[in-house]
């Protein structure tokens, strides 16, 4: 098992590129990606080639969020198949790869912590939320099973990754995100090699996701917590 740094070796393999600029982030596949996540776009389990992230203002109040990313990508000449909202520059978007047994995993993410929230504990109203956007890029096939459960195991690593960090809500309780965290995970939709049946966090893909998504995730929280992001 390895983790790399550095430049995004998956992306080049897998023909997806990787563009920031700091309103806009875009994750654009040659060929259609199955992608599971809970985006507020394009969410569940669907067929996509770009999956986006829009920047918007902290005070963001829009009634039709998906309506908002397509208008925003559209502004820059881009369509949007699943998208993402944060308030965070997106030039700023850390990348984390890892391998394990003949799959890499690349993690995109993006972190804003103005309110960290802990699940289960006080209720809303959430006002100025930050965000944690996490997409997770796989180069090998994923049964519609091992798709969830890796939503799970990528949002395990998030966890793992802000109680390492210290974070901790204002009433002063061990954080597990925002109230408003994303998760995408995209893998091929078709083609040759193994086609894998499980997402858990002892599987290869599992490994690299986690891995990798710990990664990205060090790197934005302390570009947050210098004061880097939104």
């Amino acid at each position: 098992m390895s983790v790399g740094n550095g430049c995004d070796p998956l992306a080049t393999r897998m023909g997806v590129r990787i563009l920031r600029w700091p309103d806009l982030l875009v994750v654009e596949a040659p060929v259609p990606l199955a992608v599971a996540s809970t985006a507020v776009l394009g969410g569940g389990m669907v067929s996509a080639r770009r999956i986006v992230s829009v920047r918007v203002p902290r005070g963001y109040t829009g009634t039709d969020p998906a309506a908002d990313i397509r208008r925003a990508a559209h502004a820059r000449g881009w369509t949007a198949d699943v998208g993402l909202m944060t308030a965070v520059p997106l030039d700023r978007t850390c990348l984390g790869g890892a391998s394990a047994e003949g799959v890499t995993a690349t993690a995109v993410v993006s972190a804003g912590l103005r309110q960290p929230w802990a699940a289960g504990s006080r209720r809303g109203p959430v006002l100025g939320a930050g965000t944690i956007n996490v997409i997770v890029l796989l180069d090998g096939g994923l049964e519609p099973a091992a798709a969830l459960n890796l939503l799970v195991t990528v949002t395990e690593a998030k966890v793992l990754t802000l109680l390492e960090a210290g974070l901790r809500t204002h009433d002063g309780e061990p954080a597990s995100g925002t109230a408003t965290d994303a998760v995408v995970v995209a893998s091929p939709l078709r083609g040759p090699g193994r086609r894998w049946r499980y997402g858990g966090p002892a599987t290869p893909p599992g490994w690299a996701a986690a891995a990798a998504t710990r990664q990205a995730l060090r790197q934005a929280l302390e570009i947050a917590r210098n004061g880097g992001n939104g």
